[in-house]
Parts: C-alpha cells; sequence; structure tokens
C-alpha cells in the first residue's frame, strides 16, 4: 500500500465512495459496526515497524526548520524517550488512518503535533544533546528514584487486578 496514496479515504467500498446510512439509520449503524469491528481480525499495517514508519512516511512528510530551536537526531531510535514517543505516533497513525473525516486532523493535533514539541525541543527534548548532523549521548541522566513501601503498591487504584 502506498501511504501517501489517500490513506484518509473512506474503505467503505471498492470505489471509495462513502456509504452513509440516512440520519435516522445512523446511531443503529453505528452500533452495529461496532459490534462486528470487535469481531474482526485487526487491520493490516502499512508499515510492519515503527523505523518503517519514521523513514517513509514521517521524516518525508514532516518539515521543520532545525537551524533555530529545534533539534532532531538521524539516530533518534538510540533515545528510548524519542523511540517511546514515535512508537506512540505510529500506532496512532496506523489507527487513525482509517477514519475517513477526522482521522488526519486528530492524529496531528492529539498525536504528532504534541509529541514533535517534545521531541524537538532543543532545550529540554530527549534530542536536545543532539543535532541533525550526528547523534551524541543522552542530554540529561535518568530521572531519580526512591523506592517506595512494596505495601503502597497493594492499593486497588496503584495495582492490577488480581488474576482470576
Amino acid at each position: 500500500m502506498d501511504p501517501f496514496a489517500d490513506e484518509w479515504a473512506d474503505d467503505n467500498d471498492a470505489t471509495g465512495a462513502a456509504t452513509t446510512p440516512e440520519p435516522q439509520q445512523a446511531a443503529p449503524a453505528r452500533a452495529k459496526r461496532r459490534r462486528s469491528a470487535r469481531k474482526q481480525p485487526p487491520r493490516e499495517l502499512v508499515f510492519p515497524t515503527v523505523a518503517d514508519f519514521v523513514e517513509g512516511y514521517f521524516a518525508p512528510t514532516i518539515r521543520r526548520n532545525l537551524h533555530g530551536s529545534a533539534t532532531w537526531c538521524p539516530r533518534w531510535w538510540a533515545h528510548p524517550e524519542a523511540l517511546l514517543r514515535m512508537t506512540a505516533v505510529w500506532r496512532a497513525w496506523e489507527h487513525l488512518r482509517h477514519d475517513p473525516a477526522l482521522g488526519i486532523s486528530n492524529w496531528l493535533l492529539q498525536h504528532a503535533d504534541p509529541h514533535l514539541r517534545v521531541l524537538m525541543d532543543g532545550d529540554n527534548g530527549p534530542l536536545a544533546a543532539c543535532s541533525p548532523e550526528g547523534h551524541s549521548r543522552y542530554a540529561y541522566e535518568p530521572l531519580p528514584l526512591e523506592p517506595a513501601d512494596p505495601a503502597m503498591w497493594l492499593a486497588p487504584a496503584l495495582s492490577a487486578p488480581p488474576k482470576s
């Protein structure tokens, strides 16, 4: 599948034409689609890995001035937080690309833009010690931690429910 070939188009029929029911039928039809969607196998991914997504779609699509306060690292995958954030951006894209109405907008506003602000922050972001010309070791040390009393994690709000 070509990731640039209208990935936000409606895939309800072969022509790409929307098959929206009449307004009085819309709510029951949506509920039926939700029920049947739960029974369907997961949709095939356009990009099998986050690296494929970054190289095949994200980097060619997202353009930023990297000579100001924004930065990037060509070895973004060597930074744990950057890898985590790019994985979240990729997975959101894979899910939201199926929404022909608001998918791209939601992806940009709720996922790509907030993560890009953090990733490319040249002062405090996970890539702050790097530049587009090359990788540098981590800009900051990991967050300091002190162990908590193990009994604290027994509270229902702070632990997973027991397996039955």
